[in-house]
């Protein structure tokens, strides 16, 4: 092999090259519409083929593959699919604002479903398309380049009278680069190019107030506000859309109620609506929206039509808020005004496109006119020439009859009358019809006629202030013949966080006023509970039922209140109830962090504005007091509230006021009495271990801990579910010096204690046999027993045994 025929490159500069060849056919020959009449090269292609197809608005439909095929062979050397599918967007009405092609036959929806075959489907220029496009096209106003394979011309860019690129948008992903720009109205638009026109110096902010925002094809609403004014200033920005919704009242069938329902009239640009309807569904069925009960389609012919039937005790305005929030009802538009200009990528910001259009336009304008004016002059030569002849007929008759040929006779002409070649040409041509009278008016009336249009054109090129008179007119018939109402809705700078914040505050003053109670079940769910099903819950009291789904925690729906939940190894997390107030949800990872739920000890309630205490009493006895601060949230979901050693845990906790006092218990029965506004027993930082109140005997553990207001009766319970009542003023103050009180009545075998509890709470128990019982002290009569101890009363089975206890809140009031 001869080496000389290969020769040594650098890889990378060749891939440099290579790919920078690439991304530039891409950018220029594929994905960015020219900022001139905002057509990608396929797209100016379409509609070039079918001009020259004859494929006009007053002629029949052709089909689809006909076109195609013309396109491809002539024009556009990539697949055939690519091109039907850039053809059937120009159809469809609802991905683009101004149809540029009429369409006969299923050119998909909507729902994502599929158009047919070209085969199948039939398609013309649209009107607008007709005029806007391709009716200057024969006046030199383009240039033309050759094709692909050298065999046919085709223009470089149409001769646009209006700027699709923003009437119809535009989207395209490049290589390092994308474009997507928003429809608009073109009534708007065609009002600020005239504003554009009559003042240059226009600003950005005058210009928005006449170009009022995008108008998407499908309608919906536009949040206007700062992100609208910055794209129109930057030429990049994003901007929020949504769906129209409404809520509406159905009656179902006789004999049963009305319902209320909401209807999706709208959907914002681009989605799917088989697709939301879908995910909605998901949504729903997974507790992630709820209030909803049925959803279905209903849409025809006739408009968009989804109906979201609601639940009978469900808030409208918060599904529709959850609706705007959790699904794509309401979307965001990331705008960028990106075209090509004289073949390179750039932004341009509102103002500055409209002013290159208007100097593409006042061109076109300047080479329709030239094209004009020579046609005219050419017209004016030959009826001259005409006119000249006509005046002494007889001699140009003579002149003829005389001369060999034509040639000569031509030769005469040009000499004896001082014409021009045409002229003559145009003599010898005129048929006798002309001689008459009638005739010869006629050229002078043309003449007259041809010189007022030479002087109008001349005018046209010399004054550009006629010129630009001349482009408003245009413009105005254009917006009068093509121009449409607004379809998307306008709307105020709307924060949806505080929209929702808004719904969220009516429904919580709703709760609060019919004393809903908020709860956490044994399976972590957060759920409500109106005030007469919370009295029922209490009806059935001391007494051992099938554990089906109990309250663990209870907590009175208050306005200003925060939850938090605390964890066995000390970690602290709260939960945001309020901002999906009308909802039941599950505790999961989502909703808490990364907080294992097999760890969570307690819930509380603390009431914002004023000083609650955390109260946390360890395994090994030591208890701090924590000034709880709802800012230590702000940065973190979670956080750890105290410094633990190895194998020690939290065991029991409480928000707590200084007035109340504090009783510990441990498992044989010893009690620790301590009165929470005790100096030693001020509050301390998260970093400390706390104060070592109740150090537990070597056969002993801390079990439990509680508040309790003085003359207080205090209960304690057992594994095996005794219970055990005295009077808190019954047990003496403990110091670090003493062993606690210790009630020789207390004193069990083969059995230990496991919680305490004041008399102004409840106790929930659970036992390991999957069963529960909720506890009312009050109704437990321990006056028939001198010791005040109760044994056998909730009747255990053999082997079944207490396994955990909850104090509830007593909430009735």
């Amino acid at each position: 092999m001869d080496k000389k025929k290969f020769t040594s490159i650098s890889l990378q500069e060749e891939m440099q090259r290579s790919y920078l060849e690439y991304a530039m056919s891409v950018i220029v020959g594929r994905a960015l519409p020219d900022a001139r009449d905002g057509l990608k090269p396929v797209q100016r292609r379409i509609l070039f083929a079918m001009y020259e197809l004859g494929l006009t608005p007053d002629r029949p439909f052709r089909k689809c593959a006909r076109v195609v095929g013309d396109v491809l062979g002539k024009y556009h050397p990539h697949g055939d699919q690519a091109v039907y599918d850039a053809l059937v967007r120009l159809v469809q009405s609802f991905s683009t604002k101004y149809p540029t092609l009429d369409g006969h036959g299923n050119f998909g929806s909507v729902d994502n479903d599929p158009p047919a075959a070209m085969r199948y489907t039939e398609t013309r220029l649209a009107p607008i398309a007709h005029k806007g496009f391709l009716e200057e096209i024969g006046s030199e106003t383009v240039n033309f380049s050759n094709n692909f394979d050298g065999s046919q011309k085709e223009p470089d860019v149409l001769p646009a009278q209006l700027p699709f690129l923003l009437l119809n948008g535009s989207s395209g992903i490049a290589v390092g680069m994308a474009t997507n720009i928003p429809p608009h109205n073109l009534g708007e638009i065609v009002d600020g190019l005239i504003a554009l026109i009559e003042n240059k110096e226009i600003s950005d902010k005058q210009l928005s107030k006449i170009i009022k925002g995008p108008d998407f094809p499908t309608g919906g609403e536009l949040i206007c506000g700062n992100a609208l004014q910055e794209l129109y200033k930057t030429g990049k920005g994003s901007i929020t859309i949504r769906g129209v919704i409404k809520i509406e009242e159905l009656t179902l069938s006789k004999g049963k109620h009305k319902k209320n329902a909401l209807i999706i009239t709208e959907l914002p640009y681009q989605i799917n609506k088989a697709g939301w309807i879908e995910k909605l569904a998901e949504l729903v069925n997974s507790n992630k929206i709820n209030g909803i009960s049925d959803i279905r389609d209903e849409s025809d012919r006739d408009g968009m039509r989804i109906v979201i039937e609601l639940k009978k005790d469900s808030n409208a305005e918060l599904v529709i808020s959850n609706l705007y929030k959790k699904t794509t009802l309401q979307t965001n538009f990331g705008a960028i005004f990106l075209a090509l200009i004289n073949g390179k990528p750039i932004q341009l910001n509102l103002k500055q496109y409209l002013n290159y259009f208007l100097e593409f336009r006042e061109e076109t304008i300047r080479k329709r006119t030239n094209y004009y004016l020579k046609n005219t002059l050419e017209k004016l030569e030959i009826l001259e020439g005409l006119s000249k002849a006509t005046k002494d007929i007889k001699k140009v008759i003579e002149t003829i009859e005389e001369s060999e040929n034509s040639a000569e006779a031509k030769s005469k002409l040009i000499e004896k009358f001082y014409l021009s070649e045409k002229q003559a040409s145009s003599v010898l041509d005129m048929p006798l019809k002309k001689l008459t009278n009638l005739e010869k008016n006629q050229i002078d009336d043309d003449l007259e006629k041809l010189q007022e249009k030479k002087d109008y054109f001349q005018k046209l090129l010399n004054e550009r202030e006629l010129l630009l008179k001349l482009l408003i007119e245009e413009l105005l018939i254009l917006k009068k013949k093509y121009d449409v109402k607004r379809k998307t809705k306008l709307l105020k700078n709307i924060d949806q966080n505080e929209e929702l914040e808004t719904i969220n505050n009516q429904i919580l003053e709703d709760f609060v006023n019919k004393k809903t109670k908020l709860y956490i079940d044994n399976r972590l769910y957060l759920k409500k509970m109106i005030l007469n099903n919370y009295k029922k819950s209490f009806e059935e009291v001391n007494k051992i039922i099938d554990n089906k789904n109990i309250q663990k925690f209870i907590f009175k729906i208050e306005k200003n209140i925060k939850l938090i939940g605390i964890t066995l190894t000390g970690k602290v997390f709260h939960i945001d109830w309020e901002s999906n107030i009308n909802n039941d949800f599950k505790l999961d990872n989502k909703i808490i962090g990364n907080i294992n739920q097999n760890e969570i000890l307690n819930f509380h309630s603390m009431k914002k504005g004023i000083k609650n205490y955390l109260c946390i009493l360890n395994s090994d006895g030591r208890f701090k007091k924590v000034l709880f601060d709802e800012n230590m949230f702000k940065s973190n979901r979670s956080f750890a509230i105290t410094k633990l050693k190895n194998n020690i845990q939290i065991i029991d906790s409480f928000i707590s006021s200084e007035e109340n006092n504090l009783i510990i218990l441990t498992s044989i029965g010893r009690l620790f009495k301590f009165n929470l506004s005790n100096k030693n027993l001020n509050p301390t930082t998260k970093q400390s271990q706390g104060l070592m109140l109740a150090k537990p005997l070597p056969t002993e553990r801390i079990v439990s801990c509680c508040q309790y207001k003085n003359g207080d009766n205090i209960y304690l319970i057992s594994k095996q579910g005794k219970i055990f009542c005295i009077n808190s003023n019954e047990i003496y103050y403990a110091n670090e010096y003493n062993l606690g009180y210790l009630n020789e009545r207390t004193q069990l075998k083969n059995d230990y204690f496991l919680k305490v509890s004041p008399s102004n709470h409840y106790l929930d128990i659970e036992t390991n046999k999957n069963k529960s019982a909720r506890l009312d002290f009050d109704k437990l009569n321990f006056t028939s027993n001198k010791t005040n101890f109760l044994i056998n009363f909730l009747n255990l089975e053999k082997g079944e045994y207490l396994e955990n206890c909850f104090r509830l809140e007593n909430l009735m009031h």
